[in-house]
């Protein structure tokens, strides 16, 4: 799936640490989903997606009953993938 939407040298940036290429994401990936306190991922909104941009809110929650928000803004690049995916945590105005 990786392959199909994000771009090799893709990016994903979030407040505190930076991604690089589609293999990192996929290391990343591979270790998130291995958590054992992780209880699932869902998407909180529709995906609002243009030619060049997108955006969508989703959550994690976790087995203790705690959930963490994220609004998720990137950039589509020429070959239709993922170049730039920004991650922002918490609601606005909220220390992360």
């Amino acid at each position: 799936m990786l392959e199909a939407c994000f771009a090799v040298e893709g990016r994903v940036v979030a407040p505190r640490s930076e991604i690089r290429g589609r293999a990192a994401l996929a290391e990343f990936m591979t270790s998130f989903l291995a958590d054992p306190t992780l209880l699932g991922v869902r998407m909180t909104s529709a995906l609002d997606a243009g030619t060049t941009t997108f955006r969508y809110r989703s959550s994690i929650d976790r087995r203790d009953g705690t959930s963490r928000e994220f609004l998720d803004a990137g950039e589509i690049d020429a070959s239709g993938r993922i170049g730039l995916l920004l991650v922002f945590t918490g609601r606005l105005g909220e220390a992360t």
